[in-house]
């Protein structure tokens, strides 16, 4: 017996369908009847769903609420990976990471606008990870190689350094142990109300 709630279920089975679609045969050819039968769930779904400002404004569900729904990390949001990060002792976190068609820039590699956002979420959590939790204020990301659909790499945060309300940390994607996307950024720690 799994502990995984159905909304989680749900989230990876629409991860599933959405790769499943952008793979299908004929270019995106998918059976009518199979369409409409996807949009029914969507209809079902959807009158179950509560106001959407609700969910981000914190009427609905905690900040653990918040992040379950994240882009990155979130079980529940179907276009995450979702990412599992673990930390070390120095508060270091590091996921593997398998990116599907969903995330492709050019082709067979992944987006970099995506890269920027799963480095944005891993310098957070090393941010937090050594207790220093904060806002992105700016990031720099240098593209070294693209970064390959399809195939296990390496996603990295590094809390480096703190002084007064400004932090400063770093991401890294590698392919193979080697980077291929570098990001430093600069986060402002500020108390959050959710």
């Amino acid at each position: 017996m799994t502990d995984e709630k159905p909304a989680d279920v749900a989230a990876r089975a629409v991860r599933r369908l959405t790769s499943a679609i952008l793979s299908a045969r004929a270019h995106g050819a998918v059976d009518p009847d199979l369409a409409a039968e996807i949009s029914e769930l969507a209809d079902l779904l959807d009158a179950e769903a509560v106001d959407a400002v609700d969910c981000i404004s914190g009427k609905v569900g905690t900040h653990d609420g918040a992040l379950e729904r994240s882009p990155v990390s979130g079980p529940k949001n179907p276009v995450a990976i979702p990412l599992r990060f673990e930390l070390d002792d120095d508060g270091n976190a590091s996921a593997p990471a398998e990116f599907p068609a969903q995330y492709q820039g050019p082709a067979g590699f992944v987006h970099g606008g995506v890269s920027g956002l799963i480095l944005d979420v891993a310098m957070a959590v090393a941010n937090s990870g050594s207790n220093r939790p904060g806002m992105t204020a700016e990031m720099t990301l240098r593209y070294l190689r693209p970064v390959p659909l399809h195939r296990e790499v390496t996603v990295r945060g590094r809390h480096l350094r703190a002084d007064g309300r400004k932090m400063w940390a770093r991401g890294t994607i590698e392919v193979d142990g080697e980077e291929a996307v570098v990001c430093d950024g600069l986060f402002i720690s500020k108390e959050l109300s959710l």
